[in-house]
């Protein structure tokens, strides 16, 4: 395995920033033709059909009985509240913006850490924390064109400590299950809040543009399924310091995206607050680069897989 460990796996890197960075453009599409609880439903329901053979062909493990609660909370924090404060905030805010204010959400995974899981960020990550949240309030201060409402950028930051939240909640659960597994199950436990609300997503399916509709699958297979695919092979060739360059990569990914699909640029003082979140999270992440002890028994796990997104 050390030979395969040698190249760096550049273009699943670069495609797992695209897909994740193309998530904040497509959601601002399928709001043309849907409202948050409909976006979040068929993203969900099609993240599970298209992984279920995987269940069937034993890709998937099994839940256990005694991980179910923590499964289920991982699934109702990272899929059903973080979709819907991010879906109900980018109603306010452009995809591009929203992108760089969802980037503090390692800010609050370790703020989290050092309450539930006793860690300790020390002076550098405290640092790093801290030059993020400035450059937060910058994006915020923003406002106006270009950078959207404050109310809409307080859903997303919201739901930037729904996604830390389940970070937290999936870190014990990714020493037995794949990241393949936390997908599914999250995807599938995400979904059962939202039951009540399918009928109505199925009904605005035939009445959504084929635009909305398209931009809402690919939600489903390009922004979870398939970045799940490409990023499982960064973790599989690239050290934690390296892979987490992709966390660092999927803002400017969205930008970028957003700029030339629906050509919206934030402000000048937005992209500066952008890149103040980036250099405080790298900044923090820095301390982790160290070499970690592999659990006893399991599969080699780094802390960029700790830490990243199920699904942005």
């Amino acid at each position: 395995m050390g030979d395969g460990r040698v190249a760096t796996p550049w273009k699943y890197m670069a495609a797992t920033a695209v897909l994740w960075g193309s998530a904040f453009p497509a959601i601002s599409v399928a709001l043309e033709g849907y409202p948050p609880t409909a976006i979040a439903v068929l993203r969900l329901a099609t993240a599970v059909l298209l992984l279920l053979p995987c269940l069937f062909t034993g890709r998937i493990s099994r839940l256990r009985r005694g991980d179910a609660v923590r499964m289920a909370a991982f699934g109702v924090s990272g899929m059903t509240a973080y979709q819907l404060l991010l879906y109900a905030g980018e109603r306010h805010v452009e995809g591009g913006t929203a992108a760089m204010l969802v980037s503090t959400s390692p800010v609050f995974a370790t703020l989290l850490g050092m309450v539930f899981l006793r860690e300790r960020p020390g002076p550098r990550g405290i640092t790093g924390l801290l030059v993020a949240l400035g450059g937060a309030l910058l994006v915020a201060l923003a406002g106006g064109q270009g950078g959207g409402s404050l109310q809409g950028m307080a859903m997303i930051v919201l739901a930037a400590a729904a996604q830390a939240t389940s970070f937290v909640l999936q870190k014990p659960l990714l020493r037995r299950y794949s990241g393949m597994d936390c997908i599914f199950y999250g995807s599938l436990f995400g979904l059962v809040p939202l039951l009540a609300f399918v009928p109505r997503a199925a009904g605005q399916v035939a009445a959504a543009g084929w635009q909305q509709s398209a931009a809402v699958f690919w939600l489903g297979l390009g922004c979870t399924v398939l970045a799940f695919v490409t990023w499982s092979r960064v973790l599989t060739a690239a050290p934690a310091s390296t892979s987490s360059l992709v966390l660092y990569a999927v803002p400017v990914a969205a930008l970028g995206l957003d700029a030339a699909l629906l050509g919206s640029v934030p402000k000048p003082m937005a992209c500066v607050g952008g890149v103040v979140v980036l250099a405080g999270v790298a900044i923090a992440a820095l301390r982790r680069t160290a070499p970690r002890r592999v659990a006893e028994g399991g599969p080699r796990r780094t802390d960029a897989a700790r830490r990243t997104p199920s699904a942005v």
